[in-house]
């Protein structure tokens, strides 16, 4: 019996919901992390564009790391590799906390905490990055190509759903425990669900291949491959897009709206809740229903985060920079899941783990540029001025997604096979 036919129905209505969930932690701790990052690194002496920077080589290692993890999984299955990615988010975000906590008490200062602090974060680059590859593989082993992109879109829908929820709750907790206190939070959330998916996620062999699988180099060749070559290149340029409006929507909010402190933390919260909640209804609820195929998705949601970032820059109030977050997320809910879902439907059952990979690597990809692109830039040049850049690319994605051959070629796979894809 294929692993697909196995996996229908209930059980693998289960086994999914339990992959949703150990993304739903990861969303949450990320955005509770995004949130507090600005007032933390003015708290702890450090300039505003530190915060880019912090993230900048736990991006560079996602990216490299994404697509080896990608192939382990095709060898290594996919329950262990997932799990192991969950792990090592947990000692990340532990590590991040402590250090933090350091900080603040002045045992560590300047350059020191600087460091210390990427490289607690690049624990999650190099070895987190795991669990997004493995889980979409395992989606992708046990879903024809017609269901695939409505399932890959329920993980993002998961990871939104926990940064809607996720800066609530990290405002609440630093009004009440401090700003270091959610990070402890997430790092025993992400221990608990590494173990969920070790002990309850069912994977007894690793997916079987229709033909030998070479090492992780082939991985890599698929990045020039015209199957997926188009979906990579605008999941770059989106990539950008989020690392630079993600990186300086804090910094931003805080200055026009003159917050600082656990305060800048709560309206900076607020923001990423809208646009997280805009996101997850998009893939809930709008989704399922408009039918769209992947370029048009790209398409649109390149136009709608254009129009959302054009308003952040002219927005006078926190009102309007709610407004600007949701028609973001409105966006953001249909771009990834057009390019993720298209990289998945455009390859064969055995290279699943290998496309993920890839896919994940280039969704932190832009976080290796945005340091510069946003705050260096919005430090010398002006706060508007990172947002002026997103929108221009974002204008150059929407053309890109409606010219492009090699998007359009996708159509083919849009249909029905005359059978069910079965992963081996």
């Amino acid at each position: 019996m294929s692993e697909l036919s196995a996996a229908s129905g209930p059980p693998r209505r289960r086994q999914f919901h339990l992959l949703f969930i150990c993304l739903l932690v990861i969303g949450a701790g990320n955005s509770m992390l995004l949130a507090v990052a600005p007032p933390l690194v003015r708290q702890l002496g450090l300039s505003d564009s530190s915060v880019g920077w912090i993230f900048s080589l736990s991006a560079l290692l996602w990216v490299f790391a994404s697509p080896i993890w990608g192939r382990a999984s095709d060898r290594r299955g996919r329950k262990p590799i997932a799990a192991l990615g969950l792990a090592a988010y947990a000692v990340s975000m532990a590590s991040f906390g402590l250090v933090v906590m350091l900080g603040l008490n002045g045992l560590v200062t300047g350059l020191w905490l600087f460091t210390w602090l990427m490289l607690a974060r690049a624990i999650f680059g190099a070895f987190g990055s795991a669990s997004s590859p493995a889980a979409q593989a395992y989606i992708a082993d046990r879903t024809t190509r017609m269901e695939r992109t409505e399932q890959l879109a329920g993980l993002t829908a998961a990871f939104a759903m926990g940064q809607a929820f996720g800066p609530a709750i990290c405002a609440a907790l630093a009004a009440k425990l401090g700003l270091v206190f959610p990070i402890w939070l997430i790092a025993l959330l992400a221990a608990a669900a590494s173990f969920a998916i070790w002990r309850f996620l069912p994977e007894n062999t690793p997916p079987q291949s229709e033909r030998p699988r070479g090492d992780w180099r082939e991985s890599l060749a698929l990045l020039t491959d015209k199957r997926i070559s188009a979906f990579l290149l605008y999941g770059f340029g989106l990539s950008v897009v989020a690392g630079v409006t993600v990186q300086v929507f804090g910094l931003f909010t805080m200055d026009r709206l003159g917050a600082s402190g656990e305060q800048g933390a709560e309206l900076t919260a607020a923001g990423f809740m809208v646009s997280a909640l805009a996101l997850l209804a998009t893939q809930m609820a709008i989704l399922p229903r408009i039918k769209l195929g992947p370029r048009g998705l790209m398409a649109w949601g390149a136009g709608l985060l254009a129009f959302g970032v054009l308003i952040q820059i002219l927005a006078p109030s926190l009102g309007a920079l709610l407004v600007s977050q949701a028609v973001q997320g409105l966006g953001a809910g249909l771009a990834r899941p057009g390019f993720t879902g298209g990289a998945s439907v455009a390859v064969r059952p055995d290279e699943q783990g290998s496309a993920a990979g890839l896919v994940v690597a280039i969704n932190g990809a832009g976080f290796i540029f945005s340091p510069l692109v946003g705050g260096v830039v919005y430090e010398t040049v002006g706060m508007n001025a990172p947002l002026i850049i997103a929108v221009a690319l974002l204008l150059v994605m929407f053309v890109f997604a409606l010219v492009s051959r090699r998007l359009r070629a996708v159509r083919m796979l849009d249909a029905p096979p005359s059978e069910p894809t079965t992963p081996g």
